[in-house]
C-alpha cells in the first residue's frame, strides 16, 4: 500500500481512495480518504465516502460523524441525507433514520431507495399505513423493481383488483425486459400474495420459480456447514461444558432465543419484552462477532481463545469473550447506550436476543455467560421449512432448494437434540410454536418463570406493546394470536419430496 505524502495533493489523495474503493481496499481507502479530509476538511464529499467506508467497515458510529459532517457542508445533498438514514437504520435509530429518509426524499428526484428505506423503518416502528404510502411511493417511481413490489406486499394482505396486484402480473407477462433480480422478486411477491388469496396451487408455482430464479445467484458450501454442524457435538460434549462451567461472565441478563426462522421465536421476543424488566434487543449477530474478535487475537494475548483446544480454555478466556458480547450489545442499542452515556442504571434485568442462528453457538454461549437463559423456538419441521421457502433472507442461503432446505434443518434438528442433552438442566427451555399457540398464557408463564422473572399480565397483550420489530414478522406480532396460524397449505406431495427425502420420515411426519 501506498502511504500518503506531504508531496500528495488533497484531490491525488482522493483519486487515490477512489481507486482502493473501486478494488475493495477499505483500509487503503480510509488512509488516503483521512489525509484528504485532513487538507482539504470543506469538502463534503470526502466526508460522505469516508462515511460509506466506515459503514462497509461496521464502525457506524464513525461514519455517522463523517455523514454528519458532510451534511453540515452541504445539507442540500439527496445522497447525504440518505446515507445519513441508512446508518441511523444500521444504529436501531429509526426515528431518525425516518426523517433522514424523508429529508432525501424532498431535496432529490428518482429517490425510490429512500421511499424503501423509509417504509422499512415505518414498518419496524408499527407505524403501517405510513409505511405503505411510502412503498407505493417507490414503486411509482421505479415500477420495475420487484424488491419494492415485494416489501409492499409482505406488508399488507393484497386483493385481486389492487392495482399494484395487477401491475406486478402484467410485469411478469413482459417478463423480458426485466433483470433476472426483478423476476424472481416479482415471484416471491406474488407468490406470498396469492397465497394470501388463498390460490394456493398459483401460489407455490410462483415461489418454486422464485427459489429457483434465486438459488442460481446465492452462494452456499453445504459440505462446509453440515461438516461445522456435526463435529460440534464432539468439540463442546456434555463433559466439557460440565467441566468448564461457571468460569465464564457471571451476568444473568442475556436471554438468547434460538432456532430456525420462522419458528416463532419474534413472537416469543414480544410476549417476553412486554415485561417491564425485559428489553427486547432483537436479532444480534454480536455473540459471534465477539467470537471471531477471541479466535482473531494475537497467539501472546492472554485472552485468545482456541476453540479447537476449548477444554483448556481458562476462566479469564471464557470471560472476556462473555464480557466483549454484553459490551457489544449495550454499545449497540440506543436506549441502553443513553442510558449508560447520562450514568443511570438500566431498568432491565434481562435482554433479549433473538438472533436465531445462535442455536450453533449455544454450547460456547453457555461456557462465555454460564447464567444466560437459553430458549429453543421450534415449529413443526414442514411447517417452519415451507415458511422459509416463501421468503428471501439475507443471511440463510441454504432455503432456495428444498432438498438443501431439509438437510440443513435436519442437521439443526440434530444439533439441537446435543445441546438439549449436554447442557445442565433448567439452562435452555423448549418452546413449541403449536403449543404456544394453543396456551398462551400457560407458555408464557413458563417462560418468565425461566427467564426468573414475575408474572405480568401485559405479556399476555403483546401485540400492543409499542417496540421496535425488525424482522419479516413485525406486521404478525402486533396482531393478536390466531390458531389459523398453525397449519399453512401444503402442495402436492411429489412437489414436496425432495423436501420430505431430506428430512427423513420421522421429521416429514411431524405434526403433519
Amino acid at each position: 500500500m501506498t502511504h500518503p505524502t506531504q508531496q500528495e495533493s488533497a484531490d491525488d489523495l482522493i483519486a487515490r481512495g477512489n481507486a482502493c474503493m473501486q478494488r475493495g481496499d477499505l483500509p487503503g481507502a480510509l488512509d488516503a480518504l483521512e489525509m484528504a479530509r485532513l487538507r482539504q476538511p470543506n469538502d463534503a464529499s470526502v466526508h460522505n465516502n469516508l462515511g460509506s467506508i466506515y459503514v462497509a467497515l461496521e464502525r457506524y458510529p464513525e461514519a455517522l460523524q463523517r455523514y454528519l459532517d458532510a451534511l453540515a457542508l452541504d445539507p442540500g445533498t439527496t445522497d447525504i441525507h440518505h446515507n445519513l438514514g441508512w446508518v441511523y437504520e444500521q444504529m436501531h435509530r429509526l426515528e431518525e433514520a425516518v426523517k433522514s429518509y424523508r429529508m432525501a426524499a424532498q431535496t432529490g428526484t428518482l429517490i425510490d431507495g429512500s421511499y424503501n428505506n423509509l417504509a422499512n423503518c415505518l414498518q419496524a416502528l408499527g407505524r403501517f399505513d405510513e409505511a405503505h404510502e411510502a412503498y407505493r411511493r417507490a414503486i411509482d417511481i421505479a415500477p420495475q423493481s420487484g424488491l419494492y413490489y415485494r416489501n409492499y406486499v409482505q406488508s399488507k394482505r393484497m386483493t385481486p383488483d389492487d392495482p399494484y396486484f395487477i401491475a406486478m402480473q402484467a410485469l411478469l407477462q413482459r417478463g423480458d425486459s426485466l433483470t433476472p433480480d426483478n423476476r424472481a422478486q416479482l415471484h416471491f411477491a406474488l407468490g406470498h400474495a396469492l397465497g394470501e388469496m388463498k390460490q394456493n396451487d398459483a401460489s407455490f408455482d410462483h415461489l418454486l420459480k422464485a427459489n429457483a430464479m434465486y438459488r442460481g445467484n446465492v452462494d452456499y458450501n453445504e459440505a462446509l456447514t453440515l461438516g461445522l454442524f456435526s463435529q460440534l457435538p464432539q468439540l463442546l460434549s456434555a463433559d466439557v461444558l460440565r467441566a468448564k462451567g461457571g468460569l465464564g461472565d457471571p451476568s444473568e441478563a442475556p436471554v438468547f432465543i434460538v432456532g430456525m426462522p420462522r419458528s416463532g421465536s419474534t413472537l416469543i421476543e414480544q410476549i417476553l419484552a412486554s415485561h417491564p424488566a425485559v428489553y427486547g434487543a432483537g436479532e444480534r449477530p454480536d455473540f459471534g462477532k465477539a467470537l471471531v474478535s477471541a479466535l482473531a487475537r494475537k497467539p501472546d494475548e492472554d485472552d485468545k481463545l482456541h476453540l479447537d483446544a476449548i477444554r483448556q480454555a481458562s476462566a479469564a478466556q471464557l470471560t472476556a469473550l462473555g464480557a466483549d458480547y454484553q459490551r457489544r450489545i449495550r454499545d449497540e442499542l440506543p436506549e441502553l447506550r443513553a442510558l449508560r452515556d447520562a450514568g443511570e442504571d438500566d431498568p432491565f434485568k434481562r435482554i433479549t436476543d433473538k438472533y436465531p442462528f445462535n442455536f450453533i453457538n449455544v454450547g460456547l454461549i453457555h461456557l462465555a455467560l454460564p447464567n444466560a437463559r437459553i430458549i429453543h423456538s421450534r415449529r413443526g419441521a414442514v411447517e417452519t421449512c415451507l415458511s422459509i421457502f416463501s421468503r428471501i433472507f439475507h443471511d440463510v442461503p441454504f432455503s432456495y432448494d428444498l432438498a438443501e432446505l431439509g438437510r440443513y434443518y435436519r442437521a439443526y434438528d440434530a444439533l439441537m437434540a446435543h445441546w438439549r442433552q449436554a447442557l445442565p438442566p433448567g439452562v435452555m427451555l423448549e418452546v413449541q410454536y403449536e403449543e404456544l399457540v394453543d396456551d398462551l398464557e400457560g407458555t408464557a408463564r413458563r417462560m418468565l418463570a425461566h427467564c426468573g422473572l414475575d408474572w405480568d399480565a401485559r405479556c399476555l397483550a403483546f401485540h400492543q406493546t409499542q417496540r421496535q420489530v425488525n424482522t419479516a414478522s413485525a406486521s404478525q406480532v402486533r396482531q393478536p394470536i390466531y390458531r389459523t396460524s398453525l397449519a399453512r397449505w401444503r402442495p402436492a406431495a411429489p412437489l414436496l419430496q425432495p423436501l420430505y427425502d431430506a428430512l427423513g420420515p420421522e421429521l416429514a411426519n411431524e405434526r403433519a
